[in-house]
């Protein structure tokens, strides 16, 4: 019998029902939270010791990522730090959108 499931190449592979980018994310959030605990010191503060908040802290990073970028795809935010941080150049000429503007709208009068 021949396999008749669609193949949809737009959609991310999965594994464990998380993107790679998510797995990943938190396979290293947990073991730098458990080294991070492993490897210092007790730092004593007001009685308690902050290693396990920390570290737990770390830990829910990387959940903390999959729960952000639950809905969108890997490039989601690629693409929103490249709009922030690159350099944008503005070429003169024709709008490329102008349905943009309200055509009904009154604009006010300056004088001079």
């Amino acid at each position: 019998m021949e396999d008749i499931t669609p193949l949809n190449l737009e959609d991310s592979p999965k594994l464990f029902g998380l993107r790679y980018d998510q797995l990943i994310s938190i396979m290293i959030s947990l073991i730098v939270s458990t080294q991070l605990y492993s490897w210092m010191n007790p730092v004593h503060f007001g009685g308690q010791d902050l290693r396990l908040d920390l570290s737990i802290f770390f830990g829910l990073l990387g959940p903390l990522y999959c729960l952000l970028t639950l809905n969108h795809s890997t490039s989601h935010w690629e693409n929103l730090l490249d709009f922030y941080f690159t350099s944008q150049v503005l070429i003169p000429g024709p709008d490329p959108t102008p349905v943009r503007f309200l055509l009904d709208e009154k604009l006010p009068d300056f004088c001079e």
